[in-house]
């Protein structure tokens, strides 16, 4: 018989812990992790033998190789040759998750350097679309598995986001007209038809800011960090001068040319413009913006 270590040796088994960890989605109905029906109802359950093949309607093959199969026959005593007819054992074996309040907290534990569990994580692997490996692509996943020091990389990812959060707003404030900038740009790429007042007094600006990060964190930070920052500046600020007019939510207009623009687009025209500083149209807006009167 194959030791543990043998069997780890050899990649029949792996030296290692995982969690499985349900993936609720935003368009479920019940959107409370509280809810005793969130994700599903207290103590419902999903049960996964190996998947049949779409194409070929047979059941798939979880084995890396012969040896992998043969190593996992010796274990359990029974034949495993998922392409044997009739096989009775795949007919009966399958892995049962079970909603409870430790599977949404923690997952559940899978030691792959058991026999029993490994087999059940290579079922569970075969219902690709179902159960993901890969937390970051997890879109109509059910399930997806992390490793053992998931929940540890994830605070530490959410600590140094918070600490960049926090970085951007410390540039911000204190600086109105920085403040105003950054708000007008924001409301510009989530094409909101908003423009901060010229007279809006700091309370009102800090209180602007927070409402973002209090909603949408990625998208504060995001657009601070956009390469094309300094040029939405500047768009903004002739917004504001009259030097560019926002027809609408989403269309722009530049004083002195008969051309409607998407933001999008308007954002490559100026840094077009900005690098060969040739167009007599971005000169006058430069001028206008500069003009404190």
């Amino acid at each position: 018989m194959t030791s543990i270590e043998q069997a780890i040796e050899k990649g029949f088994l792996e030296d290692r812990v995982v969690y499985l960890k349900p993936v609720p989605h935003k368009g479920e109905m019940i959107k409370d992790p509280g809810h005793i029906a969130f994700f599903k109802m207290e103590g419902a359950g999903d049960k996964y033998t190996l998947k049949m093949d779409d194409v070929s309607m047979r059941i798939i093959n979880p084995f890396k190789s012969a040896e992998q199969m043969n190593y996992f026959s010796e274990v359990m005593g029974e034949d495993l040759n998922p392409y044997k007819k009739k096989n009775e054992f795949w007919a009966e074996f399958g892995v049962r998750i079970i909603k409870t309040p430790e599977l949404m907290r923690i997952g559940k534990k899978f030691d792959l350097s058991e026999p029993r569990e490994m087999l059940e994580y290579l079922v569970l692997k075969t219902w690709k679309k179902e159960i993901s490996t890969d937390w970051e692509n997890t879109k109509n996943a059910r399930y997806c598995f992390v490793d053992a020091d998931h929940e540890d990389k994830k605070a530490i990812d959410e600590m140094d986001f918070a600490m960049k959060v926090g970085e951007v707003y410390g540039t911000l404030k204190n600086k109105p007209s920085e403040m105003k900038d950054f708000i007008n740009i924001y409301y510009q790429s989530k094409f909101k038809n908003k423009i901060v007042p010229e007279d809006a007094e700091v309370n009102f600006l800090v209180k602007e800011l927070k409402g973002i990060i209090d909603t949408d964190k990625e998208g504060f930070v995001g657009v601070y960090e956009d390469k094309s920052y300094a040029t939405k500046v500047l768009i903004a600020k002739a917004i504001t001068k009259g030097a560019i007019l926002r027809q609408g939510v989403g269309t722009y207009a530049i004083t002195g040319l008969d051309v409607e623009y998407t933001y999008p687009e308007l954002v490559s025209q100026m840094q077009e413009w900005g690098k060969t500083k040739t167009e007599p149209i971005y000169a006058k807006i430069i001028a206008t913006v500069k003009n404190k009167n």
